[in-house]
């Protein structure tokens, strides 16, 4: 019996490999592809906020490495060092944790440039308003659909050998949802079981009437992981 991850494919990849040392069959079922926009900085910042290691890149165009660069968690702090940042402030993997984290650091009216994939102004940004911020939310990169569903993900689904599928978001739940509309699989998922990273992913799922949904203690990728590896071996006891 298998656990699919549904994050793009180098990220998902790094979960099976962790899931594997942990004894466990993971394969990568992605949903969409990461897609980089050409960004050219007409301006400088106080402080950079990265809430992916996707956005992490953007560092290479910032003149001034010893800005401020405030990472959401380890993964995306590893890769902005990569690329140059000399001046990192990790967070614990929360980004609503970690813009309350940027006022320690700079004072009121700081420009802030938030790279990301949309320009949402959502509870994260808010709070960094709200603390007295200049926000710059810009797209450096796309998340795109995939085109179908990966031949491994629809045979293991089609013979009923998956047990958890891993969400760690609601936009690639839906992307993956769509991918398995179109393979006409969905009538195997009854019996999967789901684990998401917040509410909204457990109730689109409910809404689907996909009821066997668990939420991560935390809105963070360990405790996705962690959550599944606990349902994967409760299940396994019980076949």
């Amino acid at each position: 019996m298998y656990v699919l991850t549904t994050r793009p494919i180098d990220d998902a990849l790094k979960d099976c490999k962790l899931l594997n040392r942990k004894n466990i069959n993971a394969i990568a079922s992605p949903s969409m592809k990461i897609s980089q926009n050409n960004v050219k900085l007409k301006s400088t910042y106080d402080g950079i906020f990265l809430t992916s290691r996707h956005a992490a890149n953007i560092i290479k165009s910032i003149e001034n490495k010893r800005t401020p660069v405030f990472c959401v968690g380890s993964s995306t702090a590893k890769l902005a060092r990569i690329y140059g940042a000399e001046n990192l402030i990790v967070g614990n993997s929360d980004a609503l944790f970690l813009a309350n984290k940027v006022k320690c650091f700079l004072p009121k009216k700081s420009k802030i440039l938030w790279p990301s994939n949309n320009n949402l102004k959502d509870s994260v940004y808010r709070k960094l308003e709200s603390n007295v911020y200049s926000v710059y939310k810009k797209e450096t990169y796309a998340t795109l659909p995939l085109k179908k569903l990966d031949e491994s993900s629809s045979n293991l689904i089609s013979k009923k050998q998956v047990l958890i599928v891993l969400f760690f978001s609601f936009k690639s739940a839906e992307m993956w949802i769509e991918l398995i509309n179109k393979a006409n699989l969905f009538k195997f998922l009854d019996n999967i079981n789901f684990i998401g990273i917040n509410e909204q992913i457990i109730n689109y799922l409910c809404d689907l009437s996909l009821n066997k949904v668990f939420l991560s203690r935390r809105k963070r990728r360990a405790s996705v992981l962690s959550l599944g590896m606990k349902v994967f071996n409760e299940m396994e006891k019980s076949l």
